[in-house]
């Protein structure tokens, strides 16, 4: 095996959200929020610490509706309505390990990132998903998104309360 290393940089909007159905005296939001990242500006995308900037030669988006109906939808751990908190941080480095059999070639066109449909929620348009990148159709995870504490930064709080039920 072998690991092809992407790296990209950018803004990160990092949003904690957490059903409203879960409070109670003796817990809130911070007791039992999960935690979502998503690209807010892509400013590039390397391979192997190699200093060529790749994310016009990425492969296309893949745009779905379902990645907050599975997070937020009616079977999900956290059912609408959500309190959600929301906060950006400028210039984060974001790092993905992908592993490849020792005869497999890389190609970049098979590095995609996954995007939510134009206003599948009206508050969160255009989400694009930072906690993993597909490579050849599968999910290649980070770590790197794990540590932004809700605490830490000032942060836009907001309830979800709804889809956008449009045909697409």
């Amino acid at each position: 095996m072998k690991t092809v290393k992407i790296t990209i940089l950018g803004d990160i909007l990092a949003i904690d959200y957490c059903s409203t159905s879960l409070y109670d005296e003796d817990n809130d939001f911070y007791n039992n929020y999960y935690l979502t990242c998503g690209w807010d500006r892509l400013e590039s995308l390397k391979v192997d610490d190699g200093e060529e900037n790749l994310i016009k030669r990425k492969g296309k988006y893949v745009k779905t509706k379902e990645f907050f109906h599975e997070k937020m939808g009616p079977e999900s751990d956290h059912p609408l309505p959500v309190e959600v908190h929301a906060r950006t941080y400028c210039n984060v480095e974001i790092e993905y390990n992908i592993e490849l059999e020792d005869d497999e070639e890389f190609d970049i066109k098979k590095v995609q990132l996954l995007k939510s449909i134009e206003f599948d929620t009206t508050e969160l348009p255009y989400f694009i998903v930072a906690d993993y990148i597909l490579y050849d159709g599968k999910k290649v995870k980070t770590e790197d998104t794990s540590d932004f504490c809700p605490e830490e930064k000032c942060h836009d709080e907001g309830e979800l309360t709804e889809f956008v039920d449009r045909d697409y």
